[in-house]
């Protein structure tokens, strides 16, 4: 049976969910985080129901501590908190965590989303485990892991349609009951008919990001490696990529800045570098300044004889430090629900690192902003083989 730690400073709370979960799992309980970090440093339990609003340490501080510990990271923790606003909910997203229910909880829901997480988590170390004998090589090794962050990508949409289809199917099952028994009110229909329209529009909703999911990956991957290698001139492509992202620019009302010396010409992978910059620009008028109004900074500087450094940075929200190991990940984003369906730097490190032949770093302080450096070559290294 599944292992599942119930976090919480209130016993009937723990006791409530006991007995909810009991009789599909394996329940531990532990009464404060300090608890259940010691709970997850003698035992890994497959999944943790977390209160947020603890005394001493709270239920974010307890996850980001989980998140910053690779042997703990992979354990998806659900809060359960009072705290059901749409803030609140990001905020916990935000934090690492697969879901959110507010309280008081409803039973069915909170075993349709139990059930959904345990299925994906065994599903995922399932297909971790294939990928780890299936590719060997790095190239291979690269497309597992790109299949591997589509597959988690899309766990959330399907996940969440899931769970609107097992809300309606317990709700039927409850409204058969109450018209076989001869008590049905008009109350009870209304109330029926809102959540089977709430799940209908749940499951739609979730299926069409799905597909969103999978157009945008194919479309990006399709553009981006259809390059060709040829000989332009950086600032002209710089200029060519902040024109584009004016709208975006002005929406947001963020100012972008340009520090460069002479203009240099690459012999490279013109769309790529295109493609790389303005996902990193992209991004920083989308997720730096939770607010209207900012700055992006370009600085571009020669490194060395034969490489260029590219740093793009922003004075925005910056990065949380358990999150930051992960803004590779395909589909990664520090705002749950805010272009999710983009593959963001993944995608970016890879046309940085194959197409360029370059390198990617990222650095950030909560607060502060985030920094992106590139070190690109002049000449990729594949040009330089030709033409040698």
């Amino acid at each position: 049976m599944p292992l599942i730690l119930v976090v919480d400073d209130q016993p009937s709370n723990i006791h409530a969910l006991y007995q909810l979960l009991v009789d599909e799992c394996e329940v531990s309980m532990a009464t404060s985080g300090a608890e259940a970090l010691a709970f997850c440093a003698q035992q890994l339990p497959d999944l943790i129901l977390l209160d947020v609003l603890m005394p001493e340490m709270s239920g974010y501080e307890v996850c980001d501590r989980l998140k910053a510990d690779p042997r703990t990271r992979g354990v998806p923790i659900i809060f359960v908190t009072v705290q059901g606003g749409a803030e609140d909910e990001a905020e916990g997203f935000a934090h690492g965590a697969v879901d959110y229910i507010p309280k008081p909880f409803v039973d069915v829901v909170v075993k349709a989303r139990v059930r959904t997480q345990l299925a994906l988590k065994l599903a995922s170390e399932s297909f971790a485990r294939s990928q780890i004998e299936l590719f060997q090589r790095d190239k291979l090794a690269s497309v597992g892991r790109t299949i591997s962050g589509i597959a988690q990508e899309l766990s959330s949409p399907l996940g969440n349609a899931l769970i609107a289809a097992c809300t309606l199917q317990d709700d039927l099952a409850q409204l058969r009951s109450t018209m076989q028994g001869g008590q049905l009110r008009r109350s009870d229909l209304d109330k029926h008919l809102r959540v089977s329209d709430e799940s209908v529009g749940l499951v739609l909703s979730n299926l069409q990001r799905t597909l969103s999911i999978v157009d945008s990956f194919l479309q990006s991957t399709a553009d981006n490696f259809g390059d060709q290698r040829r000989s332009f001139s950086l600032l002209e492509l710089i200029h060519e990529v902040v024109a584009g992202l004016a709208p975006a620019l002005e929406a947001q009302q963020v100012r972008c800045e340009l520090d460069a010396g002479e203009d240099v010409h690459l012999l490279s992978f013109r769309g790529a570098l295109a493609k790389v910059l303005g996902t990193l620009i992209h991004n920083a008028i989308k997720h730096a300044y939770r607010e209207a109004g900012g700055v992006v900074r370009l600085r571009v500087r020669p490194s060395g004889a034969d490489q260029l450094q590219i740093t793009v940075q922003d004075h925005g929200v910056g990065i949380p430090p358990g999150l930051l190991g992960r803004v590779f990940d395909p589909f990664f984003s520090t705002r749950f629900g805010v272009n999710r369906n983009e593959p963001g730097l993944y995608i970016v490190r890879n046309l940085v690192t194959f197409a360029l032949g370059g390198q990617i770093q990222v650095d950030s302080t909560p607060g502060v902003g985030t920094t992106v450096r590139l070190s690109v070559p002049l000449i990729s290294p594949e040009a330089r083989r030709a033409a040698g």
